[in-house]
């Protein structure tokens, strides 16, 4: 079984000062509601609706999508424990997605998918 993992940087306009923001979905078991939701409109540069919020395809600043082969809690626990004790170390899901070993960046398969099969939000 794989598991995804969605990550967004998104333009964050809550103050007046530009600032940047990672929405981070983990652990993803079926890509189909997010397909729907994030990839499509984001491929089709349209407004992308998450559950809390709707972001606009222009402050979407870059996409990625990972795929794991065990939940990233796992991951990051086997990776906690194969550090020395006197370690103050603490594995965070962004080093777990830099092992190559570990993880795989499925971004552009995905969109390659996308643009090969001509999918399309308006005749959903």
């Amino acid at each position: 079984m794989s598991y995804y993992h969605l990550i967004l940087e998104v333009n964050d306009h809550i103050s007046t000062i530009e600032e940047t923001r990672d929405i981070e979905i983990f652990d993803i078991v079926e890509i189909q509601p997010y397909l729907y939701s994030i990839l499509l409109p984001y491929f089709n540069q349209q407004l992308i609706e998450l559950e809390e919020e709707n972001i606009k395809f222009e402050d979407v600043l870059h996409l990625e999508v990972k795929q794991t082969l065990l939940p990233i809690q796992d991951l990051i626990e086997e990776e906690q424990k194969q550090l020395p004790s006197d370690t103050d170390i603490t594995i965070t899901a962004h080093e777990i997605f830099n092992d190559r070993e570990l993880c795989q960046d499925v971004t552009h398969v995905i969109f390659d998918l996308l643009d090969a099969v001509k999918l399309d939000t308006s005749s959903i």
